[in-house]
């Protein structure tokens, strides 16, 4: 009996302390799991120890549109690749030593100038950008419908015109279709759509939903030219699940928040300009058209394009006029030509009024981006983590493009698109590169950027938040 107890007595000390360890046991699970959790919430990839998240893939696409974003297939993974091709360059530029360059500590003070005018979106826009809910049952209901229109477009406003006097005099689509066989002006195609998938122009899209099966437009006044369209078929999609229909009514949601900000920071910026009094210089701007036009190039076919700026004071004395002056501040042509090199604006030379154009629509930008970023300042936004945050991912985009301009100029061979393709892939291949794929599948991307965009060969051009015309 006394045995009996004592077995008793000594095992229960045995068996609580067995409890209590397999209860930490648990508890150090539970911690590993939340952490493997917490990690896995925000990281998409690691690239040679170096994360990217989640929020940094989110920030990057709305502020510089994924080539051919409005293609569902893939958009994520397309993205990451962008995202990972960015940081592996960063990495090898970084390598060579091209962080500590004074270009590159220039282009620094320009990420923090986009990321302040960022900052002063989210603070004084954002919030009232928010569509109500007839908003978004309108636009659902158009979403559900994909339309294909017939259209026709040209850059030149003396045909644009003709356009207009022949419709008003009654002549239909189908009439100018046929004037138009073989004119080198004018563009005729197709486009099928649903409402904010970015197939087509804001314009397009807001008059098609308007006109009935078979009906044409009047003409349409675009960014870059003028359109005609006619509908030609309607569908309605009636197979769509509940979890497709609410999937559908958060991208139309997203979709209208995105141009209701857009629209807000067009206003702002008009608020804050439209009393200056800003003057452009014809001397000045002329010498820099006529540098930009001796020493650009660009073949849109395979050539990498951006400014060569150099001192040339000797060759160019002109550069020293100024350009344009506001009540704050002057710009020489040197002032343009290295702000040209900070924005990577492509500047199309191939005749003088598109260079004109495109030279006075770039010192727009311009202009805006400095009083902007000088109004964030003023109202303390220097300090704010998503400034901080941002200035380091576009840092990073900047060390990739200084890299790729060095890969370039790292011998007199010329290097085309192919030949850059296949160093990034290489130094990819070089990379450790551990990728979530379970995150990267759950992400929703809209598909609609909400900036201007600049296209070029590199197809990866920052972009200014998020101030574009609807």
């Amino acid at each position: 009996m006394n045995s009996e107890r004592f077995k008793k007595q000594s095992f229960a000390p045995t068996y609580h302390k067995l409890l209590i360890l397999c209860l930490i046991i648990v508890l150090f699970l539970v911690y590993c799991t939340k952490n493997q959790d917490k990690i896995a919430q925000e990281t998409l990839a690691l690239v040679n120890g170096v994360p990217i998240t989640k929020k940094e893939l989110v920030n990057r696409l709305e502020l510089t549109a994924l080539p051919e974003f409005h293609k569902a297939v893939d958009r994520n993974k397309r993205a990451l690749n962008l995202l990972i091709d960015e940081l592996v360059v960063s990495q090898w530029a970084r390598a060579k030593g091209l962080i500590n360059s004074s270009d590159y500590q220039e282009l620094l003070d320009f990420v923090k100038q986009q990321a302040l005018i960022r900052e002063l979106f989210f603070e004084e826009i954002r919030t009232q950008a928010e569509p109500d809910s007839q908003q978004i049952h309108h636009a659902l209901e158009q979403s559900l419908q994909q339309l294909t229109v017939q259209t026709l477009f040209t850059e030149d406003e003396n045909i644009a015109a003709e356009w207009r006097k022949s419709l008003r005099s009654g002549i239909t689509f189908e009439d100018l279709l046929k004037n138009s066989k073989g004119n080198h002006f004018v563009r005729v195609g197709s486009s099928s759509f649903h409402w904010g998938d970015g197939t087509v122009p804001i314009e397009i899209e807001r008059i098609a939903y308007k006109l009935e099966l078979g009906e044409s437009s009047e003409l349409i006044k675009l960014n870059d030219g003028f359109g005609i369209i006619a509908i030609v078929n309607k569908v309605r999609n009636i197979f769509l699940t509940p979890y497709d229909l609410s999937s559908k009514r958060q991208q139309v949601n997203q979709v209208l928040r995105a141009r209701n900000e857009s629209h807000l920071a067009n206003e702002y910026v008009d608020r804050l300009l439209t009393h200056l009094d800003i003057t452009q210089r014809a001397t000045g701007f002329v010498a820099v058209m006529r540098y930009l036009d001796k020493k650009m190039f660009a073949d849109s076919k395979n050539m990498i394009q951006f400014p060569l700026v150099y001192n040339e004071e000797i060759q160019f004395p002109d550069l020293h006029l100024p350009v344009l002056e506001t009540p704050d501040f002057i710009w020489t042509g040197k002032d343009i030509l290295n702000i040209l090199r900070k924005y990577n604006f492509p500047i199309n030379t191939k005749n003088s009024k598109t260079l004109q154009n495109t030279l006075t629509n770039f010192l727009k930008v311009a202009v805006r981006d400095r009083y902007l970023a000088q109004r964030a300042e003023q109202l303390g936004l220097g300090s704010k983590k998503r400034v901080l945050e941002e200035t380091q991912i576009w840092g990073r985009y900047f060390l990739y493009i200084n890299g790729i301009h060095a890969f370039i100029a790292s011998d007199s061979t010329t290097k085309n698109i192919i030949t850059i393709s296949n160093w990034i892939s290489e130094l990819r291949a070089n990379a450790q590169i551990t990728i979530n794929n379970d995150l990267l599948e759950e992400i929703e991307l809209t598909g609609i950027p909400m900036v201007v965009f600049w296209n070029s060969d590199i197809s990866r051009q920052l972009a200014t938040p998020p101030l574009m015309e609807f």
